[in-house]
């Protein structure tokens, strides 16, 4: 099937007062929730990006997913947490954190079940393995994964090859 137009399946939620912005072709998978909680938030999708199941994102200033991107089921993207420093606060009225823009590039798949953090960047052409926990930037052509997210192979352009890293 040749889709144009975007397309979200139902049910998901879409709340708060930020925006949603998506690109041609662009198919979320049902039960998606989407939190926009703060005026001016924007979750920007772009072209030809297709997003799992389960699919689930915090976003309280910008997170911009790029073009072609494949993200699996039970993706959780976040550019925020939940503030917990003052303990004479309960944790569900204490507010969020600040919030730190999370970029994802262009020609990523973000593997089944992963989580990627507050300012995040991760580049063009990469592959972040199932159940990766990403805090830090992953930089293009690599393959991350694990707890938390390490590179473990990164693309070598004078051979031509996938080369593993000693950061495994």
């Amino acid at each position: 099937m040749h889709m144009t137009e975007p397309h979200i399946s139902m049910p998901y939620s879409v709340f708060g007062d930020g925006q949603l912005t998506y690109g041609d072709n662009v198919h979320i998978s049902e039960h998606a929730w989407i939190s926009l909680p703060r005026a001016g938030a924007c979750l920007r999708v772009g072209d030809h990006t297709q997003i799992g199941r389960f699919f689930g994102v915090s976003c309280a200033e910008r997170i911009t997913i790029g073009h072609s991107c494949v993200i699996g089921e039970r993706v959780f993207i976040a550019d925020v947490g939940h503030a917990y420093e003052d303990p004479s606060r309960p944790i569900l009225v204490s507010g969020l954190t600040d919030p730190m823009p999370v970029t994802i590039g262009d020609d990523v798949l973000i593997g089944v079940g992963s989580f990627i953090g507050p300012g995040v960047t991760i580049g063009t052409h990469v592959m972040i393995g199932a159940n990766s926990v990403v805090l830090h930037d992953i930089p293009s052509y690599s393959v991350a994964a694990g707890n938390p997210a390490r590179v473990i192979k990164r693309f070598d352009f004078s051979s031509g090859q996938w080369m593993r890293t000693g950061e495994v």
